[in-house]
């Protein structure tokens, strides 16, 4: 027995973007189209299925309990549509080819993005970025809203719906002042590290969780300055290093352009180091150019990082 549903992929990109900007005008920008053109596709949709997606007396508009429950199935249908043009482009040209959404974690776009960059135009010119910086929490929100195609994070983050590839091991080292106590020691035991003159990361950055985590100072007390400070930026916290002194911990990548008070100071074995891998979302419809992507990656990162191997390692968890 067939179907009598009669919908189109249009009508169904349409809802995906008034779920997205919380607009019917907004969503009729985003997909180019005037808003009662995109307001009546998305009413007719409605009338094919009998329900109602939306609840229009909410500011932004919201999904009805209903429309939270087709959403899903929208989104999949959606997907698996874009997957055979992504396939049917690739066969005609027989290169990998498209655009790809990155969403990167603040710590490590600065130090990673410019090695990627040029080695991937280079290998896959057909293949184009677009790039958003974004803390771990909203990657993960972006992933699962189909904003973006890819995450590269810190991992693991053991998310059911959510496959991830590892890539590499990042250590960490302990930048300090010259004159800094810790800066007399040849190798850095985690005994050695206390709360006093630590700068850290804003919250919201999961390598702050990490170096809370070296250091077990997440029940300690605030340092006493006569100023408090939190970055969102390791490239502040080195010039506040250098400047003020007291000491923070960099991932190996971040370890270029030091000052010239400070001094890096390697951890005794194992030492610390976060995971960097690859999120997406389960059977992407772009798996060839995350698989293009991550290759590029594991082949800009300096030899050294290749050969890390995980038994001298004390590799830390997200949280």
């Amino acid at each position: 027995m067939h179907s009598k549903l009669n919908f189109s992929l249009t009508q169904l990109e349409y809802v995906l973007a008034v779920q997205k900007t919380g607009h019917f005008s907004k969503a009729a920008k985003v997909c180019f189209v005037t808003q009662p053109t995109l307001s009546m596709q998305i009413h007719k949709l409605e009338e094919t299925l009998g329900t109602v997606i939306f609840d229009r007396s909410k500011k932004p508009i919201l999904l009805t309990d209903t429309g939270k429950k087709l959403l899903e199935q929208m989104q999949s249908i959606v997907r698996e549509a874009r997957k055979l043009d992504t396939i049917n482009q690739a066969a005609k040209t027989n290169t990998l080819q498209g655009e790809l959404e990155v969403g990167i974690i603040p710590t490590i776009s600065p130090y990673l993005l410019p090695r990627i960059l040029p080695l991937l135009e280079k290998k896959f010119p057909e293949i184009r970025l677009k790039i958003y910086e974004l803390q771990t929490s909203k990657i993960i929100d972006a992933l699962n809203s189909d904003e973006i195609d890819v995450g590269l994070l810190a991992t693991p983050l053991k998310i059911a719906n959510l496959h991830e590839r590892q890539l590499y091991w990042e250590p960490f080292s302990v930048l300090c002042k010259k004159n800094h106590a810790l800066s007399k020691l040849r190798k850095i035991k985690y005994s050695e590290l206390n709360f006093q003159d630590i700068w850290l990361l804003e919250e919201g950055h999961c390598l702050r969780h990490q170096v809370l985590d070296v250091c077990s100072l997440s029940q300690k007390k605030a340092a006493r300055r006569s100023y408090q400070f939190e970055s969102g930026s390791l490239e502040t916290l080195k010039n506040i290093v250098n400047a003020c002194g007291g000491y923070t911990l960099l991932p190996d990548l971040a370890t270029e352009n030091l000052g010239r008070e400070s001094v890096l100071i390697q951890f005794e074995r194992p030492i610390p180091a976060r995971e960097i891998g690859l999120v997406s979302r389960r059977q992407h419809h772009k798996s060839d150019l995350i698989d293009a992507f991550a290759d590029v990656i594991i082949q800009s990162i300096p030899d050294h990082l290749r050969r890390m191997r995980q038994k001298d390692l004390d590799v830390l968890p997200i949280e």
